[in-house]
This record gives C-alpha cells, structure tokens and sequence, in this order.
C-alpha cells in the first residue's frame, strides 16, 4: 500500500453513495454473489481498522488542529456540517468529600443488591410463580428475548 488513505477514495464520500453502496453489498450477500461470512470478516476488519486509526492520539490531535484553523463553531467543510465540541470530566472521587464517598459506596452497594435480585429472579423458571413472604406479591419469572450474533476475533 504505497498511499494507504488513497484506499478509502473507493468508498462512498456522502450519503447518497453510501446508501447506493451498502444496497450493492446487501444485494451481493443476498443473491449468493458473494459468501457472508467473509463479508462478516471484511467488516469487522475495516471496522476494526477505523477505530484504530481514530483512536490513535497524534491523529486526534492533528484533526483537531486542522479544524481549530477554522473560527466558528460549527463550520462546512466539502459538503460536510462538523461541529467544535468539548467535553469535562469530573473526578468526584478525588475531592476528600465524605459525603460524596459514602453516597457512592452506598450507590455501590445498592447496584450489588440489584444484581443479586436479579440473579435470584433468573432462577423463576417459565411457569412458576413465588409469593414473597415480605410483601405478599408473586413474582413471576422474567421476561426473556434471545438474539443470535456472531462473535469475530481478527488474528
């Protein structure tokens, strides 16, 4: 790959080729043109392949650079709306407040209990119900939705 960006010329550049786009693969995995599982992988490697472009940092930075050249907001560049933005994150942990401390750690704790319940809850198989002694309620199991999917693990 002499100029690897130059890769990404071949792929749709607005949303009208990208709905163009993804309707010829939807159609070439459909008619049996092309194999879905390699499709699958083709995917989950150019998907991989963003993310760890984008995550890098000299490339963050360098994006964010080009587009501080720029005074407003919010500015069109080739056709495209992109918006200055940021963000603060707040680490209450570190301020020495008790009050904040305990509060966590009792929201911790209280997240603990849910699960717990929960855990006990998946235990009601379909069919049964159980009356709580504490409350008189009967609990019924839980409803339940299965989705299948496939988990990819690149080499």
């Amino acid at each position: 790959m002499e100029n690897a960006i130059t890769q990404f010329t071949y792929l749709p550049s607005s949303k009208a080729e990208r709905e163009v786009f993804v309707q010829m693969c939807v159609d070439e995995i459909t008619s049996g043109t092309r194999n879905p599982l390699e499709f699958e992988i083709m995917l989950k490697n150019l998907e991989e392949t963003i993310s760890a472009i984008r995550k890098r940092p000299e490339v963050k930075e360098i994006v964010l650079e080009e587009a501080e050249k720029y005074p407003e907001k919010t500015i069109s560049f080739k056709g495209v709306k992109i918006t200055k933005a940021s963000k603060t994150t707040f680490y209450f942990n570190e301020c020495g407040d008790s009050v904040y401390n305990e509060l966590a750690t009792q929201l911790s704790n209280l997240k603990e209990k849910v699960k717990e319940r929960e855990t006990f809850l998946k235990t009601i198989k379909p069919g049964m119900e159980i009356p709580d002694v504490n409350t008189g309620e009967i609990i019924r199991p839980p409803q339940t939705a299965t989705t299948s999917y496939l988990t990819i693990s690149l080499p």
